[in-house]
């Protein structure tokens, strides 16, 4: 079988599920030596989060942050590991990842270590629980209309209180924002053809113009963070780009919060950079079921399991 050349993908809050990682962390020392490393940081009992707190429990914003983050780069570093015992090895052509996975990105491309990624994405879940306490929020994928489309149905709103928060395929476009705006423009979207609309679990309005409160406290630690040159290229949510440069990455980083992402073309520079193949690294199989939907079903690996490691390695 040829080695694929393939781009590392990882996902974002929503894909939590009890027992994420678990099958790594038994297989694998270095996993366990992570989870070491993430419940000293982040004084938060990871293990328990991942392996036996309930979803409903879980996708509280402050736990489910550290722990979906903990879960991607776990299914990593069981990767690193198995190739280092193999002596071989077949790194990614390219990372990325949505939303908060991007910091997952940039953790497995070196660009951050694990610790300071870690201190980034737990401080990134309190501030933003800290917001959606204060001012709720709801988002919602609309599935069957363009970007543009549902950016006419947002501007038609007629106030700042829903945005687009993520644009994930050609007709999966994600609105955020109050929840009222929010049910009021998924109703419109309807009205005007769309497929169906899903409504996100998740209690809070992320990239919406209701996180700055949270983008606020978060910039001066993106302003001191201790970012090195990726030695994987990392595409960028806000451009879409893929980079190897700390100034450019950084400023995606500041971006992050209120700026939608572009996922869709995330994935088009991750293809045109080489990959035949794109891997879902994390929890929950989320990311392949978005991408599945316009792309064919054999460009999608699922590495949330010990046993999609081989297809990866020489």
């Amino acid at each position: 079988m040829t080695t694929p050349r393939y781009a590392l993908l990882f996902p974002g809050q929503g894909a939590q599920f009890p027992g994420m990682a678990q099958r790594f962390h038994d297989a694998s020392p270095a996993v366990r030596e992570l989870f070491d490393l993430a419940e000293s940081r982040t004084n938060l009992p990871l293990r328990e989060i991942c392996f036996r707190t309930e979803r409903t429990d879980q996708a509280r914003t402050d736990w489910n942050q550290p722990a979906v983050f903990l879960a991607g780069l776990a299914g990593w570093y069981a990767l690193v590991e198995q190739a280092q015992r193999r002596g071989t090895a077949n790194p990614p052509v390219c990372v990325a990842g949505h939303s908060l996975g991007h910091f997952t990105a940039l953790a497995a491309a070196g660009a951050l270590s694990a610790p300071d990624a870690l201190d980034l994405v737990a401080r990134r879940g309190e501030l933003m629980h800290q917001a959606s306490l204060a001012g709720g929020g709801a988002m919602a994928t609309l599935i069957g209309l363009s970007e543009p489309a549902v950016a006419d149905l947002v501007r038609a709103a007629g106030d700042d209180a829903v945005s687009v928060a993520a644009v994930n395929g050609p007709d999966q476009v994600v609105v955020s924002g109050a929840e009222a705006a929010v049910a009021a423009v998924s109703e419109r979207a309807v009205a005007a053809g769309a497929e169906r609309v899903v409504p996100l679990a998740i209690a809070l309005a992320a990239h919406s113009p209701l996180m700055a409160p949270a983008d606020a406290g978060f910039a001066p630690l993106v302003a001191g963070a201790r970012l090195r040159e990726p030695h994987i290229p990392v595409v960028l949510n806000t451009t879409g780009r893929a980079s190897r440069d700390v100034a450019e990455i950084r400023a995606d980083l500041h971006r992050h919060m209120l700026a939608p992402v572009l996922w869709w073309q995330c994935l088009a520079t991750a293809r045109a950079s080489g990959a035949d193949l794109l891997v879902d690294a994390g929890p929950g199989r989320t990311l392949s079921k978005v991408i599945r939907r316009d792309l064919p079903a054999d460009t999608v690996h699922s590495l949330d399991h010990p046993r999609g490691l081989e297809a990866l390695l020489p």
